[in-house]
């Protein structure tokens, strides 16, 4: 088992908290105590995902709340967007990282089901 600091998808959520963490102490008042919070709240779920995925056995159930997860995300961003607590600039660089945070999560699920249909074999 790998250490959750080697994982290249902990390093992409690990960034992509610490990018929204920045972001959100720059929202105006109104955003940054509810959408902005629980935007917050959002990215460091999927980094907990990430770290319960990597040290169980059964990481399926984990990698999909961390999918359901990157959803949430997807609809706060496009909410901070509307209501324009993100720059266009913004938004490009934050939803990059979360495209790259789900394929890496769609790849490490593909992989868990590949080797669990290969250990029933």
């Amino acid at each position: 088992m790998a250490q959750n600091q080697h994982l290249p998808i902990y390093t992409s959520v690990y960034i992509f908290v610490r990018e929204i963490y920045r972001i959100k102490f720059k929202l105006p008042r109104t955003l940054r105590y509810d959408l902005g919070q629980a935007w917050v709240e959002s990215g460091l779920k999927i980094l907990k995902w990430v770290v319960l995925a990597n040290r169980s056995s059964s990481k399926e159930r984990y990698l999909l709340r961390l999918l359901l997860e990157t959803e949430v995300q997807w609809t706060y961003l496009r909410l901070l967007l509307d209501f324009r607590g993100l720059s266009a600039g913004e938004f490009k660089v934050v939803s990059e990282r979360l495209s790259e945070i789900e394929k890496q999560a769609q790849a490490w699920l593909r992989w868990q089901k590949n080797v669990k249909n290969t250990r029933k074999k």
